[in-house]
Order: C-alpha cells, then sequence, then structure tokens
C-alpha cells in the first residue's frame, strides 16, 4: 500500500469513529465519497465508495445514500 492509499485509509478509518461516536447520525457515504475523491485523485469516487461501505460494514455502522 502506497503513502496515498494509507493516508487515504487513515481518513475511512476517521470518518468511521466519527460515525461510531455519533450512532444517531447516518453519514452520507455517496458525498463523502465525493469530498474524499476530490483530495485523494489517484482513487476513483467508486472504489473510495466501496471501500467507506466496506469499512463502514465491519463496524456495524449504518449510513445515508
Amino acid at each position: 500500500m502506497d503513502q496515498d492509499d494509507e493516508q487515504l485509509m487513515a481518513e475511512i478509518n476517521a470518518q468511521a469513529d466519527r460515525a461510531d461516536r455519533d450512532r444517531t447520525e447516518q453519514m452520507d457515504l455517496p458525498a463523502l465519497a465525493g469530498v474524499l475523491a476530490a483530495h485523494f485523485e489517484h482513487r476513483s469516487e467508486e472504489d473510495i465508495l466501496e471501500q467507506l461501505k466496506t469499512v463502514f460494514r465491519a463496524r456495524g455502522l449504518f449510513w445515508r445514500g
């Protein structure tokens, strides 16, 4: 895994941590994927969305979108 992927995964995990702390609010993962894709141009928005869903599922978190 290269440095850009490590930074992306750190950001995805930070967002999952945030969602875990406030389970009353569901995050809009497609919107979040769009924001992250603008910052991490080495991955497509679709790839980022799939990784977000994978992490959120693994943690038992729910989302919108």
